[in-house]
């Protein structure tokens, strides 16, 4: 819904999410809190039942930006986590590939190292899912049909590190796929709205005090800036692979140098 947050450098989209929050409400202020503040002036102390009206609702509002935060939290660390198993699994499987004899073990290790670069790659990495006809994609199925079809030529041990080899294999396959699933997941839409439409109704409780200019562009203007800085954070974790704040290909990169080609 706000991906574009993720084309910003950090600083400038969290200035600019900041922005959107702050400037209304401080404009608000000025100009529609005279008129919003009438709706309760008839009241002995407009004030008491605003201020309880604010804690129940700041209440709520907390709570739901806290669930996002350890959501988009958990998600990141999850993603974090999957590619570091993703890269044990891939060093696994070259330490497998290293009993095989030659040259099917150079080709395989070759095409392994090859798949780490494509998927390393900026604009594999940061996608959301990957392209069903990718490189990346087309190195695995090519990996499968090798390993598939290499057949032990009756040498002691090689069943052993056929077996072990087509074992750690599976394995690398369902922790790419734990990878690329949590690079899809993300908040849904339906809770996007209902932060944006309860940042807006904050600054209409807050509109509603019957206090001093200055005291409502305070208060104002504190609540606004910390709630955008709060949903800068929530936007920028909820995508784990993408943006400044995004995960890097380290992990992979690292279990790349570890395949050395003989």
């Amino acid at each position: 819904m706000i991906g574009w947050i993720h084309d910003l450098p950090a600083g400038w989209g969290a200035g600019l999410v900041i922005a959107v929050f702050l400037v209304p409400t401080l404009i608000g202020s000025i100009l529609f809190q005279p008129l919003v503040g009438w709706l309760v002036q008839r009241q002995k102390d407009p004030n008491t039942p605003v201020g309880f009206l604010l804690e129940a609702f700041t209440l709520y509002y907390g709570v739901l930006l806290a669930l996002l935060s350890v959501a988009v939290f958990e998600n990141y660390n999850k993603a974090e986590d999957a590619v570091g198993r993703e890269a044990s699994s891939m060093v696994a499987l070259y330490q497998s590939i290293a009993g095989y004899p030659e040259p099917t073990r150079t080709e395989l290790v070759s095409k392994l190292r090859r798949y780490v670069e494509v998927e390393s790659a900026p604009g594999i990495w940061q996608a959301q899912s990957p392209q069903v006809f990718s490189e990346g994609t087309k190195l695995i199925n090519e990996l499968n049909r090798e390993l598939l079809a290499f057949r032990p030529e009756g040498r002691p041990g090689d069943e052993a590190v056929y077996s072990s080899t087509l074992r750690s294999f599976n394995e690398f396959i369902e922790r790419r796929r734990e990878r690329i699933q949590t690079a899809g997941t993300s908040i849904p839409p339906i809770l996007w709205y209902v932060v944006l439409i309860g940042a807006a109704l904050n600054a209409f409780v807050l509109w509603l005090f019957d206090v001093g200019r200055v005291t409502h562009l305070i208060l104002g203007g504190v609540l606004s800036f910390y709630v955008g800085l709060i949903i800068y954070m929530v936007a920028a974790l909820d995508d784990p692979f993408r943006g400044a704040n995004g995960l890097r290909p380290t992990y992979l990169i690292n279990a790349r140098e570890q395949m050395v080609l003989p």
